[in-house]
C-alpha cells in the first residue's frame, strides 16, 4: 500500500515555470534520495512508501511514478487557458483517481484545482494567501470577490488533514484569515539549490552578461515579476532620488507586463533617470545566477511574498541585499539583509545610498548573506515534511 502519494502534476502547468513547479521538484527529488538523509532528522518517519502522481485522470498504474522523478508533460502547452482547464479537470476527475489509488495520505504541493472528491485524507501546501489579503490589487472589483475566495481557500485549507505553510507569515495568514486551526498547520520553510546559487563561476560571467545583455557597468538588480506589490515604481523614485545613478546602473529582469513597462518608464524619465534604468524583461535561466554574482547589490521591495526565495538565492550566489521586512520576508532574510520598515521614498534611497557608497557594508552583507542562505536546503524542507506525514498519518490512524 502506498503511504503517501505526491502529486506532480502542477509540472503540466505553468506553475512548472515558477517557484510552485521548483518546490514541487525539489522536494520530491530530496524525497527519492530520502535513505542518504535520514538518519541525520531523528523526526522524520522510517519506512514509508511515497510514489507521485504524474496525471489526474485516466488508468490509474500508468499515472504513478514511484521514483518521484517526473519532469512534467511537456507537450501540454502552459497558456492561461489551458491551466483554466487543468483546474477543472483536477476538481472534477483527481478524486476519483485518488480513492481508486487507496493510499493512506495524498499530498497536494499545488493548490489550485483542489478535488471536490474529498475522500482521501490529504495535506495541503498554502504558499500565500495574495489574492484574499490584497483582494484590492488581485481580485476582481464585482461584489463578492473576495467572499468566494475566501470561501474557496476555506474549502481548500480547512478541510485538509494537516497544512504545510512555507513561512509563519503564511501560518499567521491561514489563521487570521481564514481561522485554520494553529495546531495542524506545519511550517516548512523552501531550500535554496546550493548546486545551482553559489559563488563559483564556472565561466566568467561579466564577459558573458557583456556579449549576451550589452552589460558593461556596475548595477543594482531587481529579478521577478511586476506585480502592484513589488514596489517598482518607487524603486524607481528611489533609485532617481537616491543620487546613485550616476555610479550604477538599475536593472529590472523578469516579466513586466506592457502596461507596467509604459509606467515605469515614464517614472525613470520623469526623474531624469531614464538613461540609467534598463527593463530586461523575461531573463533566461542562464543569465540568473551570473546576474546575481554580478550585481553591485539585489534589492528586494516586495510588500508580500508567501516566502521570498529570491532573496535567499541571491545571498547564495554573494549579493547584498536590501528588502523589506514585510510579510515572510523579515523572516527569511532575518539580520543577513538591509531591510526596509516603511515603504517610503526618502528612506528608501537613503539605504540605496549607503549601500552603494559602503563597501565595507556590501562585504559584511555579503558575508552574512553567505551564511544565512546555508541553513536553507531542501533535504531540511524534505525531512521536516515527512514529520508532516508522519502526523497526519498517526492522526489518521488514531
Amino acid at each position: 500500500m502506498i503511504d503517501v502519494l505526491v502529486d506532480m502534476t502542477a509540472l503540466s502547468t505553468p506553475s512548472r515555470e515558477r517557484g510552485i513547479g521548483r518546490y514541487v521538484r525539489s522536494l520530491c527529488l530530496e524525497l527519492a534520495r530520502r535513505d542518504d538523509w535520514l538518519e541525520r532528522y531523528a523526526e522524520a518517519p522510517r519506512g514509508l512508501e511515497i510514489a507521485a502522481l504524474t496525471r489526474h485522470y485516466g488508468e490509474l498504474e500508468s499515472a504513478l511514478d514511484p521514483t518521484l522523478a517526473f519532469g512534467g508533460n511537456l507537450a501540454i502547452g502552459t497558456s492561461g487557458l489551458r491551466y483554466q482547464r487543468h483546474k477543472l479537470e483536477r476538481r472534477l476527475l483527481m478524486g476519483g483517481l485518488l480513492s481508486r489509488a487507496r493510499a493512506r495520505l495524498v499530498h497536494l504541493p499545488d493548490p489550485p484545482g483542489t478535488p471536490f472528491d474529498r475522500r482521501a485524507r490529504r495535506i495541503v501546501t498554502c504558499h500565500d494567501l495574495i489574492p484574499l489579503v490584497l483582494a484590492k490589487d488581485y481580485l476582481s472589483p464585482l461584489p463578492g470577490a473576495r467572499w468566494l475566495q475566501r470561501e474557496r481557500d476555506r474549502a481548500r485549507y480547512q478541510t485538509a488533514a494537516r497544512v504545510i505553510a512555507i513561512s509563519e507569515a503564511t501560518r499567521r495568514d491561514l489563521v487570521e484569515q481564514l481561522g485554520v486551526e494553529p495546531s495542524r498547520v506545519d511550517v516548512v520553510h523552501h531550500g535554496v539549490d546550493h548546486e545551482r546559487f553559489h559563488t563559483r563561476a564556472a565561466q566568467d560571467d561579466a564577459a558573458l552578461l557583456e556579449r549576451e545583455l550589452s552589460i558593461t557597468e556596475p548595477f543594482l538588480l531587481y529579478l521577478g515579476a511586476g506585480d502592484v506589490r513589488k514596489n517598482l515604481p518607487l524603486l524607481v523614485r528611489a533609485y532617481a532620488r537616491s543620487g546613485v545613478a550616476a555610479h550604477v546602473q538599475l536593472l529590472l529582469a523578469g516579466p513586466i507586463s506592457k502596461r507596467s513597462r509604459a509606467r515605469l518608464l515614464a517614472e525613470a524619465e520623469g526623474a531624469g533617470v531614464a538613461s540609467r534604468v534598463r527593463l530586461l524583461g523575461y531573463t533566461d535561466e542562464k543569465y540568473v545566477v551570473p546576474l546575481y554574482r554580478q550585481c553591485l547589490a539585489h534589492v528586494f521591495p516586495s510588500s508580500y511574498e508567501g516566502f521570498g526565495l529570491t532573496v535567499l538565492e541571491a545571498m547564495a550566489c554573494g549579493a547584498p541585499t536590501l528588502t523589506t521586512a514585510f510579510s515572510s520576508l523579515g523572516e527569511v532574510a532575518g539580520d543577513a539583509a538591509l531591510t526596509l520598515t516603511e515603504l517610503a521614498e526618502e528612506p528608501f534611497a537613503r539605504e540605496l545610498g549607503r549601500l552603494v557608497s559602503d563597501a565595507e557594508l556590501r562585504e559584511q552583507l555579503r558575508q552574512r548573506g553567505l551564511a544565512h542562505a546555508q541553513k536553507f536546503t531542501w533535504e531540511r524542507c524534505a525531512a521536516q515534511t515527512l514529520a508532516c506525514y508522519g502526523r497526519a498519518l498517526s492522526e489518521g490512524d488514531g
